[in-house]
């Protein structure tokens, strides 16, 4: 892992966007369905195609630039004005594009993992910055977070610091959806911490003393 691009670690001033990504040689193995790594210009089905993943495949790394997706007012969730579930309820509607910000972080830190590639020795090094629009096509990680933002002013998020609701205090939301965005690593650590930490407060001071454990 190469964590020089990441989050404040280096000067954003002259590359007007924030946040960052790591870049790491993350090899899950030759995967014969999701791993079939083919050159630029290699045909997208056929014999060529099938040559190409056979020469390919066993001779082929792979550099992941895994970047953060800042909160933008484009992006947000809102209820389907359309579709409803089996109750005739509407279905939660997500709407999510790369913002500029974004584009110019991937493209930035893509350019530096393509220089390593190179210094490397790769004979063929091809770089994927991230483009819009965005697409569910094509697999993107699925570390999605914010819905139900942790936040200390009832105006501006959904849960308090423990997970609780500031409308309904029986009501407790863990998950990712607490953070307003996913900041370069997998989420999954700091979900895990978070959820012990909810838990131990609904234990020790919801349960005995059922209400709201943050006042506004």
């Amino acid at each position: 892992m190469i964590d020089e691009f990441s989050g404040d670690n280096f000067d954003h001033g002259p590359h007007k966007f924030i946040g960052g990504a790591y870049v790491g040689a993350i090899m899950t193995n030759g995967r014969p369905i999701e791993f079939h790594p083919t050159p630029p210009g290699t045909p997208a089905w056929g014999l060529g195609w099938k040559q190409a993943v056979a020469r390919h495949y066993n001779h082929t790394v792979v550099l992941t630039v895994h970047g953060s997706s800042h909160p933008t007012r484009a992006n947000y969730l809102d209820l389907d004005p359309t579709y409803k579930d089996a109750w005739g309820l509407p279905l939660l509607r997500m709407t999510f594009d790369f913002p500029d910000n974004d584009i110019r972080m991937s493209s930035y830190v893509t350019e530096k993992a393509v220089a390593i590639g190179r210094a490397m020795g790769g004979k063929t090094v091809a770089g994927a910055p991230r483009q819009r629009p965005y697409t569910t096509m094509v697999y993107q990680t699925t570390h999605n977070t914010g819905g139900a933002v942790m936040g200390d002013d009832p105006k501006t998020s959904v849960v308090n610091r423990y997970l609780q609701s500031w409308d309904v205090p029986n009501v407790f939301v863990v998950g990712a959806s607490a953070f307003a965005h996913n900041a370069t690593y997998n989420p999954t650590d700091t979900v895990g911490a978070l959820t012990y930490w909810a838990l131990d407060a609904i234990k020790n001071q919801y349960l005995k003393s059922p209400g709201p454990m943050v006042r506004t």
